[in-house]
């Protein structure tokens, strides 16, 4: 098991800082976040650079890359741009990673070109008012109706649902088995004659915008279904094939703000002059930092040691969920320190800290709670 970064992993590292200090400046993510406008001018330059097909494969326009390079950029964009990271998970994550390991042939070929090229978001709609943690119990019905199904219900705090393509979406298909067993993804393009979405004000990733999704006689064909029709009811499996890959994308997400918010705090301890000396030659700065820079380092190794194990074919239950559920707890305690060590300019608007605090708090409750994924991790190992 070596974690060490292959050559051409490096030159993409490279590719993607240098992409962050040319097009992600500190005041130009500043303005768009205050703004709440979704970056679409920078993600069609991040388009630009290939970076939206790592994982898809070749014959789809893709580059075929492994998972850790995917994630290792959507930490490096989190860490200066946790929005712009989102919209990055929508189209390589909800939409290339999604489509190419469960869409049929017909699906690939329809989308798999349309998300390399950045012309088409994908947005993952399980959430429900009546069913957050408990995704089974999700109500929203596709019932057959013409030469296809008619959907109709409500999805809640669907992330960037106003500038998606396509809506990847849990509906109920079947209320006459255990509710596990009952459950359909299915695809819906937008704009659709009947859906109605709704942005709602929230309090961190801006320009990444959550959304109320209405779905009133929506019509969409059998071949809709996720993998096609022959996978309608099947929706349960499909969701947990794609668990530890939502784990790690949140984890990255973690990661990278993690990092932006103790990189902000350790430029400024290093600037700061107070009695005479920076004040993070005091221990009562020197020490948070160094407890930031542990954990930090921890939550990558929790990462890419997931990461490693699905590129060997093998799940990462267990794993995952422990990446997730450390990496973004250590991002929210990195950005609570960072705003301590700044004192009361971490606390103004005009600095990034406050930034930070607020993007981790989203991070701690989406792709699972704490409660939840401990749940988790205590049943893996034999609770």
């Amino acid at each position: 098991m070596d974690f060490a970064l292959t050559e051409e992993q490096n030159m993409l590292r490279d590719t993607i800082n240098r992409f962050i200090e040319r097009e992600c400046s500190k005041e130009t993510v500043r303005e768009l976040d205050e703004a709440d406008i979704f970056p679409a001018d920078i993600f069609s330059k991040l388009a630009d650079l290939g970076v939206l097909g790592l994982t898809v494969p070749e014959e789809y326009g893709g580059v075929g890359r492994d998972l850790l390079s995917a994630i290792m950029v959507l930490e490096l964009i989190s860490s200066r741009f946790p929005a712009l990271g989102w919209a990055y998970v929508q189209a390589l994550f909800y939409g290339g990673e999604i489509i190419a390991k469960l869409g049929s042939e017909s699906q690939k070929q329809r989308y798999l070109p349309q998300i390399v090229s950045g012309k088409r978001l994908f947005s993952y709609a399980l959430t429900e008012p009546n069913a957050g943690s408990d995704a089974a119990s999700s109500t929203t019905f596709a019932a057959p109706g013409g030469d296809g199904l008619v959907i109709n219900g409500a999805k809640t705090f669907i992330t960037g649902a106003d500038v998606a393509g396509t809506l990847n979406v849990l509906v109920r298909t079947d209320k006459n088995v255990p509710k596990h067993e009952g459950l359909s993804m299915i695809l819906v393009d937008l704009p659709a004659k009947g859906l109605t979405i709704r942005p709602i004000k929230k309090l961190g990733y801006k320009c990444s915008t959550a959304c109320e999704v209405f779905f009133e006689d929506v019509k969409v064909a059998n071949d809709d279904v996720l993998g096609g029709s022959e996978m309608l009811n099947q929706g349960w499996k499909q969701l947990l094939a794609t668990l530890d890959v939502e784990h790690l994308e949140v984890a990255a997400c973690g990661l990278g703000v993690a990092e932006g918010a103790y990189q902000n705090a350790l430029e400024y301890a290093r600037e700061r002059v107070q009695f005479g000396q920076p004040i993070g030659k005091f221990q009562g700065v020197s020490h948070k930092l160094a407890d930031l820079a542990t954990e930090i380092a921890a939550s990558r190794l929790l990462v890419y040691n997931a990461c490693w194990i699905l590129e060997h074919g093998k799940d990462a239950p267990l794993e995952s969920t422990q990446a997730k559920l450390f990496a973004a707890e250590t991002a929210r305690k990195a950005a609570l320190a960072a705003m301590q060590i700044m004192g009361a300019y971490g606390y103004s608007m005009e600095y990034d800290a406050q930034r930070y605090l607020r993007d981790s708090l989203g991070l701690i409750v989406g792709g699972g709670t704490p409660e939840i994924l401990r749940n988790i991790i205590a049943r893996k190992i034999g609770l």
